[in-house]
């Protein structure tokens, strides 16, 4: 065997390989080596536990940078409680929030065809004011929303908005969040005074600084970015995004090694020059 050339491959040669790996992963996700973590299956048997009809409300506190890590766990959620029956209403203090509570429930609802808007889910949308209207919110989400969904509908004129008048009526909170209006906003005004309980979607950097909220029994757990996702998906049954993209990480990792070791087999069998 020629040991100079396995010492001295074309870098060019690494690159084309990993652009088709990650490439293939994204293509066809298989979920590879994709373990469920606790904290994840809390965050399901939470909703899980559930009773049919039950309202879950998701709090889109996130922009366009957080769609990658945070998505995939929204979509899985309402997977999981479409096949429940589990109602959902959307909402947000980030400008974004509604446009993003579309792109999950479009996504996600063609699979569900039998499910309405107004009757199984609602986009509220975004609402400024911030913390004013989580507290506004508690006692009326009319009027904290000046009665008008994302697309300009009267809110009582959806069916499913009669059921939870106000924030302290829904029975879950899922909260997903790329920074301030965030989970703990969402604590300090609705969990805390009112016994809602909440789980908490987070990008990877945030998640550590919430986990005393957890051990304070503040949270019901923590959904930890893309990883979260991913677990989340292979719960529900269906890979998605985060699968694909735990996949090319974890493809690219295994390539990386194996050329490291080629690299190191090329040095020392080739006379180490």
């Amino acid at each position: 065997m020629n040991w100079e050339k396995l010492r001295n491959i074309d870098r060019r040669v690494l690159y084309v390989l990993i652009i088709i790996v990650i490439a293939l992963a994204l293509i066809k996700p298989i979920g590879f080596a994709i373990l469920p973590s606790e904290d994840t299956i809390k965050a399901y048997n939470a909703i899980d536990a559930l009773p049919s009809g039950s309202v879950v409300y998701l709090g889109m506190e996130f922009g366009a940078s957080g769609i990658p890590e945070l998505m995939p766990q929204i979509q899985s959620i309402i997977r999981q409680g479409f096949r429940k029956d589990l109602k959902f209403v959307a909402g947000g203090l980030w400008t974004e929030s509604g446009s993003l509570a579309e792109k999950a429930f479009s996504i996600v609802s063609d699979e569900f065809p039998g499910k309405q808007y107004g009757v199984d889910w609602v986009n509220i949308g975004y609402k400024p004011g911030g913390e004013v209207v989580l507290e506004k919110m508690v006692s009326s989400i009319y009027e904290a929303c000046v009665g008008v969904d994302y697309y300009g509908n009267d809110l009582n004129s959806l069916p499913l908005m009669a059921q939870v008048p106000t924030l302290k009526d829904v029975d879950l909170i899922a909260v997903f969040c790329t920074g301030t209006p965030g989970e703990r906003e969402y604590i300090r005004h609705v969990t805390s005074p009112y016994n809602v309980p909440i789980i908490a979607g987070l990008i990877a950097v945030n998640a550590p600084q919430a986990m005393p909220l957890v051990q304070a029994g503040q949270l019901i757990t923590v959904l930890t970015g893309m990883k979260s996702g991913a677990e989340y998906e292979v719960l529900v049954g269906v890979p998605g995004l985060a699968s694909a993209g735990m996949d090319a990480q974890s493809f690219t990792h295994a390539l990386i090694l194996v050329f490291i070791i080629l690299g190191n087999l090329g040095y020392f069998l080739g006379g180490r020059k």
